[in-house]
């Protein structure tokens, strides 16, 4: 369910969908009820709120949440282990070193004990059938309001006619051999266990440093302001960050800090339902997909399709409009279609896409997730 004013965006969900992949960690999904705050027109935040480490911070376009950069383990002085058993939260072990193995293919997830399914790295299956030839698709947002995108944008940010090129983060291992200063170069408040074959450099989250010299395309936030295709005035914006072997690369997602300025409830408090009151103008809660897609009373194929074309018969519920809308909600096609009768759609573009048929009397409505590959 998605609410919304003037400031203010209001997402609920239950942080599941119909396509997880197969991961390798123990445990189980479970739906949650996720309550949060995204502001409708973010901020550049004088002083830089950190992004934690753990939990979630911020959400992808299918409902799951992005979490932070720890696998909530950190250095106790003897070893590594959680809060409750001595972690000290200074030399936090960095998540995808640590798990990244047990990450599914599918949006580089996997469920935390209590069931909550999560992201840490490149969430595949939001951006794998846009060609790296395009700028990428927006794939979720930030808590600070800003948008997430895949890993391709335009080589000049400032020119939508520039040539697309996979976003680099400027991010690198520390050299280092010791651990008692953190990126910063302040001094730690506890010292770290020295780089070793047991310890060795990457471990933690604090080995890594952003340099300007790395020549990267991205900032420490793991983003640039540029211009995009949803913002062609210009916005910032986070974009996934990979190697050149199409690897996650560290941050991954977004940086040690926001950019902007993030709703705190979303972060250190409860989740946010008083926000979803009389305030919110509008709310929108779509038709359930993954109960749809098997709905007889639409039938659409091939889906998915290779050419980017797509038949849609409306069988005998009487639609007299379809409607095609991208994962940002823009509308990409809408006419009228006839019942009983066939209608080819030619797709814009490759990728994931919504399809609605309705009836403008009865207001009847069936929905279907189409693919073009």
């Amino acid at each position: 369910k998605v609410c919304y004013s003037n400031d203010s965006v209001w997402i609920s969900g239950v942080g599941m969908t119909d396509n997880m992949g197969q991961y390798q960690n123990p445990g189980t999904c479970i739906a949650q009820n996720y309550h949060f705050r995204f502001p409708r027109n973010p901020q550049v935040a004088t002083t830089k709120t950190t992004s934690p480490m753990i939990g979630a911070i911020g959400l992808l376009l299918n409902g799951i949440p992005i979490y932070g950069l720890s696998n909530a383990n950190s250095w106790t002085g003897s070893t590594n282990a959680n809060p409750q058993q001595g972690g000290q939260g200074v030399w936090n072990v960095e998540v995808y070193k640590s798990e990244g193995f047990t990450l599914d293919t599918a949006f580089g997830a996997h469920p935390q004990q209590q069931g909550a399914y999560h992201t840490h790295a490149t969430p595949y299956r939001l951006y794998k059938y846009v060609a790296n030839t395009q700028h990428s698709p927006i794939i979720g947002y930030a808590f600070d309001g800003y948008p997430v995108y895949g890993p391709y944008g335009f080589s000049d940010p400032n020119d939508m006619t520039s040539t697309i090129t996979r976003m680099k983060s400027g991010y690198s291992l520390r050299n280092i051999t010791t651990r008692t200063t953190l990126p910063s170069g302040a001094t730690a408040s506890q010292a770290g266990p020295a780089v070793s074959t047991t310890y060795p450099i990457g471990t933690y989250c604090e080995d890594y440093e952003w340099l300007a010299s790395n020549g990267g395309d991205l900032d420490e936030y793991n983003g640039r302001f540029c211009k995009t295709p949803e913002y062609p005035n210009g916005t910032y914006a986070y974009f996934i960050s990979i190697n050149a072997n199409g690897q996650p690369a560290y941050p991954y997602i977004i940086g040690p800090q926001y950019y902007g300025a993030p709703d705190m409830a979303d972060i250190s408090g409860p989740n946010p339902q008083v926000y979803a009151s009389s305030t919110a103008i509008n709310c929108i809660l779509p038709t359930d997909i993954a109960q749809t897609s098997t709905d007889r009373s639409l039938t659409v194929f091939p889906n998915p399709t290779r050419n980017k074309q797509v038949q849609i018969l409306g069988n005998q519920h009487g639609y007299d409009k379809v409607m095609i809308v991208n994962l940002q909600g823009q509308t990409l096609y809408s006419n009228s279609i006839d019942e009983n009768k066939i209608q080819s759609i030619q797709l814009p573009a490759t990728g994931v896409f919504i399809l609605r048929c309705s009836n403008s009397s009865s207001g009847k409505s069936a929905v279907m997730k189409i693919v073009a590959e």
